[in-house]
């Protein structure tokens, strides 16, 4: 079950609505419309999104540069995922949450700042967003949650009937809006 990353809630005193509507809640409404579905990382973060009817409006990988000082990267990520939800105006976003196996600790640092960024570009467009373990993600679209990369990207290719390679990045990011769509539409 997805988690809401984000903590704003409606206020007495602002009196602005909640931006998070949790599927779960009693009363709350789930928003229609696209869904962004993001991998997250600082080097590469791959997007997807899907429209109501599973068909893909815009997939990708965002690059950042090695070579460019780790604030300057940041922005980037920042300014392309203001972009995207710009362009294609999505009702929620399905973000993957982070998972090391035997990663060093600049690493873990790294992706955590990554997702900082995206977090901050979605709280700023008011989009509601919801975490999905790759676990979770793997055993919806393959029926394991065990399941490879190659798999995973085998399989979300033939669910959302598209010819062709997808880069593993936005195959995955793809992978987990299609599961927050199966899950909760």
């Amino acid at each position: 079950m997805p988690t809401l990353t984000s903590r704003t809630r409606s206020s007495k005193k602002s009196g602005r609505p909640e931006i998070n509507a949790d599927p779960q809640q009693p009363g709350s409404r789930y928003p229609h419309g696209p869904i962004l579905g993001i991998d997250p990382g600082l080097s590469a973060t791959g997007y997807g999104i899907l429209d109501e009817n599973s068909r893909i409006l815009a997939e990708g990988v965002i690059n950042t540069w090695a070579t460019d000082s780790v604030a300057d990267r940041l922005l980037f990520l920042n300014q392309q995922i203001n972009r995207l939800i710009k362009k294609y105006k999505p009702a929620c976003c399905a973000i993957e949450t982070l998972f090391f196996k035997g990663a060093g600790a600049r690493s873990v640092i790294l992706s955590a700042q990554s997702r900082g960024a995206i977090l901050t570009a979605l709280a700023k467009n008011r989009i509601p967003v919801y975490e999905l373990t790759p676990a979770t993600v793997k055993l919806a679209v393959t029926g394991s949650g065990r399941a490879s990369k190659r798999q995973l990207n085998y399989m979300i290719r033939k669910l959302l009937r598209t010819d062709g390679r997808l880069a593993e990045h936005a195959a995955d990011a793809l992978a987990v809006a299609w599961c927050l769509k199966s899950r909760y539409r």
